[in-house]
């Protein structure tokens, strides 16, 4: 077997790493060590009796998280994603929220939630439905003043003139959230039962912190999500952010602006292609129906070439027999002076075989006949 290159095998391993959902949003517990800071980022190792594990606080994770609580020595959970470097052939925990050991309520909640809904088969692939190429409208379950709900506009119109917008005004964090998107998931669905056409949802929030985003992590949201007939994109917080909505889901989007990008096809893209096809389509046809031209009016020439050959054929043949037949025509023979002999019922005695002393023959000649009766015969 041929060898793989080194940067190969690492890169389908980093790719193995990204696809594995059960290593996002991994709940860890471990002891800080090697903490440093560089730039706007934080490094450290999580460690615990018997092994280690790398980890990187990114700066627009670190906003979010109490950096007080990530000192060497001090036991903590974090909870984050497996991040690959195939170049360097190795891997870190991207952290993205953090927790002093023994205080993970949150974290321990979603950790069961996640744990329960996955045993019962929520995550499994073959429910998930696939996204429309080309909605007609697309329903937005998330808050009414946000800043996702102006992105999401903002790009949809930017790049299609023809889905239609239909927003769901949903409180997206605090204690009445996660009623509110079930609810508006629901009225979503019921709308579309009753004849209101709507093709795809996006359900989901800008980033903040765990407990701002703790709304899409809730049982009845993940099982609202998984019961609805259309077909939903979560897009909750950052990229680094996932929730239980992102694994129950048919689609998880990094960020609301990425799930609008997704929703739709550009329609002015599509234009120009079909414009470019239609043009395209055109000189095809015209082309064919030259070379079809060009090839009737060859076959044409060809064909009358061949009529014309079989009619000089036909017509040289006709002189032919018209010559052999003056040839062969009796008149012409008695106009030599020669007679034919027949017997008394018209038949023509060919050899002097034919004919019997006594008996009466007719002689016809060019301009006439007689009969005659024969006295003797002679043979030569």
């Amino acid at each position: 077997m041929k060898p793989f290159k080194v940067a190969q095998v690492n890169e389908y391993i980093a790719k193995k790493l990204r696809e594995d959902l059960n290593l996002r949003g991994l709940p860890v517990e471990g002891e800080v060590s090697g903490f440093s800071k560089s730039g706007i980022h934080y490094y450290f190792t999580l460690k615990d009796a018997d092994s280690m594990i790398k980890c990187a606080i990114w700066g627009t994770n670190a906003r979010n998280i109490d950096m007080k609580l990530v000192e060497n020595g001090k036991k903590i959970v974090v909870i984050g994603d497996i991040s690959p470097y195939p170049k360097g052939g190795n891997y870190s925990l991207s952290v993205r929220h953090v927790e002093a050991a023994g205080e993970g309520d949150l974290m321990a909640e979603f950790n069961r939630i996640k744990a329960k809904l996955e045993e019962e088969g929520l995550f499994k692939p073959e429910f998930k439905k696939p996204i429309p190429a080309f909605p007609y409208r697309v329903g937005i379950v998330t808050s009414a003043t946000g800043a996702a709900i102006e992105d999401i506009k903002k790009i949809i119109t930017s790049k299609n003139d023809f889905t239609d917008i239909l927003i769901f005004p949903t409180q997206v964090q605090g204690i009445s959230a996660p009623a509110s998107i079930v609810s508006n998931i629901e009225l979503a669905n019921n709308l579309a039962i009753n004849g209101l056409r709507i093709d795809t949802l996006i359900v989901g929030r800008g980033g903040g912190s765990a407990e701002d985003l703790a709304a899409f992590n809730d049982e009845n949201v993940a099982r609202a999500i998984f019961a609805s007939k259309i077909p939903i994109i979560s897009a909750v917080g950052h990229e680094s952010d996932f929730s239980i909505s992102d694994f129950v889901a048919d689609v998880r989007a990094e960020t609301p602006t990425a799930a609008a990008d997704m929703a739709v096809m550009n329609t002015f893209e599509l234009k120009d292609m079909i414009s470019g096809s239609k043009e395209y389509l055109l000189e095809s046809i015209k082309l064919k129906i030259d070379a079809e031209r060009n090839l009737l009016e060859s076959r044409s020439d060809l064909l009358y070439s061949n009529m014309k050959a079989k009619i000089n054929e036909a017509r040289s043949s006709l002189e032919k027999a018209i010559i052999t037949i003056n040839e062969n025509n009796p008149q012409n023979i008695f106009n030599k002076g020669y007679a034919a002999v027949l017997d008394t019922s018209g038949k023509i005695m060919p050899s002097i075989d034919n004919i019997a002393e006594n008996e009466e023959y007719r002689v016809q000649m060019k301009d006439g006949s007689f009969n005659a009766v024969v006295k003797s015969v002679e043979r030569s």
